[in-house]
């Protein structure tokens, strides 16, 4: 590891920041999708939490689904512009209509044509997206097989996370869900979303056709010494699952883990406008305070990070870096709940920002040693099998991920229907006992799917050379396992 880095694996700064600029498509529209969209179904549109769930979960499923799709396409794509970059580049425009549509549905629908519509158009959106992000996300494996450019590129592209973090809930609370006389709650106001929708339509565009044109050169470059992987069989992507989840302990343990903590985190994101507005009574500014802690924490992570996962254990990194994370963002719930902090007081925002900001470390930390996890069990299952099939696996991780983001928005959805949360036009009649069931729930839900996800990662065990007894050797024995 202290061996200097060969000048061919050493990724040039321009590939290293187009490639770093990918991760703000991603990021842009997970933090809008979060924040923003079953709040407009629900609290502005009127739609029921449990149907807006639903529609959100069926779209992310549908998306996790086409994740192993393209991953596999674009490993056996042959085209003049690259397996890579030509889906990435072909992404830009339906990806940008397809948000834009999102958050301008049929005027006077009913509730079936507004999750019809919810549906449709975030399962366009996503798809759409796939096509950049999959491709995209193999580039980390693919641009260098040296660990520490790996863990230098994971670095600069969570920088580039945070810093769109920040202009996201910026820009939101700042230019477009501002508060009126009419609407002290900006976020309350239809009005609001469709110019929020074409700006950030733009930025997709935008960053798309920057990132795939910077790294193009080197990527074309290394596919060249890559050997062509099998040809394109959606009839092959189930017995590969099969190997990957079945025989492969590691790859197993990350996607479980994943799916539990993901989901964890979804809903309590998904939850964040609802309990800023009603359970701790903030102002749009406080929000984005609010909002902005964690983001600062990851940031200031990132800073140190490359440090940290170049000397601690992997694995340690991942689980402790979940548990701690989950029980940070559901400590002021409960200290709340039990009449510790009351909601008005000085010491309220301190609390929100301290305990975001110390989650924010910690997801910092995950956020890095969790792509170069999933590089090294890309490396380890060629090693295993002799097919490159990077985008294939990455396409099953993100299929963990976005089910997560699914099910976390349906469990959302869920309490804001236990709880009867009344929609905008109707909050007066908020009750005290119902902002306090939207605290338990949130805080018990964040708490059983957090440990649940610790206990899913503790049977990962790094990566050990293979030997003649190894499960490596075994398995790439076995011919059909390649295939």
């Amino acid at each position: 590891m202290s061996a200097p880095i060969a000048n061919r694996e050493r990724v040039p700064w321009l590939a290293r920041l187009a490639y770093s600029l990918g991760n703000v498509c991603e990021t842009v529209l997970s933090r809008s999708f979060e924040l923003f969209v079953l709040f407009f179904y629900t609290q502005v549109l009127g739609l029921s939490g449990t149907v807006a769930g639903a529609a959100i979960l069926v779209a992310m499923i549908a998306d996790a689904f086409t994740d192993p799709l393209v991953g596999a396409y674009s490993d056996s794509l042959k085209s003049k512009w690259g397996r890579r970059h030509a889906p990435m580049f072909l992404s830009a425009l339906p990806s940008a209509l397809f948000f834009v549509a999102l958050f301008y549905p049929p005027s006077g629908a009913s509730a079936l044509g507004l999750g019809a519509w919810l549906a449709a158009t975030a399962i366009g959106l996503r798809v759409s997206v796939t096509f950049f992000h999959i491709p995209w996300s193999t580039q980390i494996a693919e641009l260098t097989e040296e660990p520490r450019e790996r863990v230098t590129l994971a670095v600069l592209r969570n920088i580039f996370g945070a810093v769109a973090n920040f202009a996201v809930v910026a820009v939101a609370f700042d230019v477009f869900f501002v508060t009126s006389d009419e609407f002290p709650r900006g976020q309350e106001n239809p009005a609001n979303y469709l110019p929020f929708a074409l700006a950030i339509a733009g930025s997709l565009i935008l960053v798309i056709l920057l990132s795939s044109a910077g790294t193009y050169r080197r990527m074309r470059e290394r596919e060249n010494d890559v050997a062509p992987s099998p040809r394109f069989a959606i009839a092959a992507l189930w017995p590969a699952w099969r190997e990957m989840i079945f025989r492969f302990k590691n790859f197993r343990c990350l996607f479980l883990g994943s799916l539990f903590v993901l989901t964890a985190f979804s809903m309590y994101n998904s939850m964040a406008l609802y309990l800023g507005s009603y359970f701790w009574d903030l102002t749009g500014d406080q929000i984005k305070t609010w909002q902005f802690a964690v983001i600062l924490g990851a940031a200031i992570t990132l800073l140190v990070g490359k440090l940290i996962v170049d000397r601690v254990s992997h694995s340690w990194l991942f689980s402790g870096g979940i548990g701690f994370c989950a029980m940070l963002f559901a400590l002021p719930l409960l200290l709340r709940l039990f009449g510790f902090v009351e909601v008005g007081t000085e010491a309220i925002m301190p609390l929100l920002r301290t305990t975001n900001g110390m989650a924010g470390l910690c997801l910092g930390v995950v956020m890095i040693v969790s792509a170069v996890i999933a590089s090294e069990t890309a490396d380890d299952y060629q090693r295993r099998t002799g097919v490159n099939a990077t985008a294939l696996l990455f396409g099953f991780i993100f299929l963990a991920m976005k089910t997560a983001s699914g099910l976390g928005k349906l469990l959302a959805g869920l309490i804001v229907d236990v709880v009867k949360l009344p929609t905008a036009e109707n909050i007066d009649l908020l009750t005290a006992a119902q902002v306090d069931s939207l605290g338990w729930w949130s805080a018990i839900t964040l708490i059983l799917l957090g440990a649940f996800g610790v206990i899913s990662f503790s049977g990962y065990r790094p990566l050990q050379p293979a030997g003649p007894d190894s499960e490596s050797d075994q398995l790439a024995a076995k011919p059909e396992a390649a295939s």
